[in-house]
């Protein structure tokens, strides 16, 4: 199930709201802006089948028909995550907008873990092996993952030793390495 035009539409609309509602402190404007983004819906809503995208979100997960919090185009709460292979290791690059705060300024570290899990099982399920699944995950936050800045995440494969797939991989800001994390992977058994 790939997000239809219209549900990636209506959670892209949702991203606004949410977006609108931890950003904006006056009433009246919020007030107006909840009654554009519902007068949008309004009109994708009347005809559903008329909605189409000019930047349609890439289903590149390693996880079929996802409407997983971490990467789905039709989850309202899922991180805009694009990730994509590059050489020998999975890598996605966003700026997370205010929304997944944590501490003022800073990305909630629940989501920089959320974010890692993620990226580390799309490398961890690359290629033709068997799925494998997270047995455990260890985040070192090194410094804050700021909000609102371009952040790059990574994994890798570090090792393969039968089933198990040990990964590495961090966030990245501007070069710097703010959150460091190393997991199991464990191929489901047949």
């Amino acid at each position: 199930m790939t997000a239809s035009h219209f549900a990636e539409h209506t959670a892209r609309l949702t991203r606004e709201l949410i977006h609108t509602l931890v950003s904006e402190t006056d009433d009246a404007r919020l007030a107006e802006h909840t009654a554009f983004i519902a007068e949008k819906l309004a009109t994708a809503a009347a005809d559903p089948a008329a909605v189409t995208l000019d930047d349609p979100h890439p289903q590149r997960s390693h996880i079929e028909h996802d409407i997983t919090p971490a990467s789905s185009a039709r989850n309202p709460i899922a991180p805009p995550m694009d990730i994509r292979w590059d050489g020998e290791e999975s890598r996605c690059s966003l700026t997370l907008p205010l929304q997944y705060q944590g501490p003022p300024g800073r990305v909630h570290g629940g989501v920089v873990a959320l974010m890692l899990d993620h990226v580390l099982g799309n490398a961890a399920n690359s290629g033709d092996a068997p799925r494998a699944y997270t047995r455990y995950l260890n985040v070192q936050y090194d410094a804050a993952t700021p909000v609102g800045e371009p952040l790059v995440v990574t994994g890798r494969v570090a090792q393969q030793e039968g089933r198990k797939r040990f990964l590495e991989g961090e966030v990245t800001c501007h070069g710097e390495v703010r959150v460091r994390a190393e997991g199991l992977w464990i191929e489901a058994k047949q």
